[in-house]
């Protein structure tokens, strides 16, 4: 969808958003959330996707219809087709006159890092969505980010973990980086967790579910050894994700005798249906950046039992909405002492907060 072109100026900033993909990923939902709630008394969002196809890109349909959406047409590697990425944006910071540039994606923020100086006066931001430390392998994009990543305006994370590990690990000046915690939009969870799922619960079981990518960093290894270890069938676990991992945790399920005692479903676009039938969620990561979908199952109502590891979790977890542990060896008593829990919920009032916070990044 393209609109004309306006003019940036004291009172409306046009903001382009860069990521790969809009689709169901935790970081992809943020932006998604932050393009359709930001002020537009002061904010004109515009949406760049290396690629706006359904399969990738499912939440584009649910976009405000004032969002420009523009699509590079690019479905490769990041790597082989950085200098699309690098024109595209170029070529549309100029036409729609952008003010401030928003890139969301860790491995692309750090691949555009050293080109900056190609967008003009443009304000460029990066919001990190992970443990860089933990999270990148190659040694190509851990030079990019301790030589280049201090080319940004700004840096926007989301915990205290995430900026220990960019300043500590990846050598980020301070004075780059603003701690702000993902947003949520409220009512859309609230009115998407209503309508029926496509996937129904085993109604004579208690239903824990998990969500994510199914690799190494979500721990899902961990959380099917200690679903092996539960007492009883009284439980049932309900994991939603696709990635490299799927045959080995199914595997997994088959080794430690639980096929029965886990469903696998790779993909819902409905993710808040399945949290409205649940009766407690699952984080099993080995690490996180900020659990986007721990703030979303909380918002449902469902208490969250947790593994013990660095990212965010301990900010957000806390003796009224859930419980953090060993997941391998701990389960069963802390999920016993989440479905005791009552009244599980999220503060709304530090979604404004949240929002505010991003806007005043953005246009300052």
């Amino acid at each position: 969808m393209l609109i004309p072109c306006i003019e940036g100026g004291d009172a409306v900033k046009n903001v382009l958003f860069v990521l790969p993909f809009l689709g169901y990923t935790g970081a992809d939902r943020v932006i998604f959330t932050l393009l359709n709630n930001l002020d537009r008394t002061k904010i004109k969002p515009f949406l760049l996707v290396h690629s706006d196809k359904e399969e990738k890109s499912g939440l584009i349909k649910y976009l405000k219809d004032d969002v420009t959406v523009i699509s590079l047409g690019i479905n490769g590697r990041i790597s082989r087709n950085l200098h699309r990425i690098i024109y595209g944006m170029r070529k549309n910071i100029k036409l729609y006159n952008i003010d401030t540039v928003l890139i969301s994606d860790g491995t692309s923020n750090a691949s555009i890092s050293p080109f900056l100086f190609l967008f003009g006066d443009a304000k460029i931001i990066a919001r990190e969505s992970n443990l860089p430390s933990l999270f990148e392998t190659k040694k190509v994009v851990r030079f990019l980010y301790k030589n280049f990543y201090s080319n940004y305006d700004r840096i926007i994370v989301q915990s205290n973990d995430m900026y220990d590990d960019l300043t500590k690990q990846m050598n980020i000046s301070r004075d780059k980086i603003v701690k702000i915690n993902n947003p949520l939009d409220y009512d859309f969870i609230i009115s998407k967790s209503q309508e029926k799922s496509a996937y129904e619960m085993p109604s004579n079981k208690i239903n824990l579910l998990a969500i994510g990518r199914l690799t190494y960093q979500k721990g899902f290894d961990l959380l099917l050894e200690g679903i092996s270890k539960l007492k009883n069938d009284k439980y049932h676990l309900t994991l939603v994700g696709q990635g490299e991992d799927d045959m080995k945790l199914r595997d997994i399920c088959k080794r430690l005798d639980i096929i029965t005692k886990v469903t696998f479903i790779d993909k819902t676009d409905n993710p808040y249906a399945l949290m409205k039938q649940a009766d407690v969620f699952i984080s099993s990561s080995r690490w996180e950046g900020y659990p986007n979908v721990v703030i979303e199952a909380l918002a449902c109502g469902l208490p969250v039992v947790a593994n013990d590891y660095p990212g965010g979790i301990n900010e957000i977890i806390n003796d009224s909405n859930g419980y953090i542990c060993d997941i391998r060896n701990d389960l069963e008593e802390n999920l016993e002492s989440a479905l005791k829990l009552r009244n599980v919920s999220y503060d709304k009032k530090k979604i404004d907060v949240i929002f505010r916070a991003y806007e005043d990044t953005i246009i300052s």
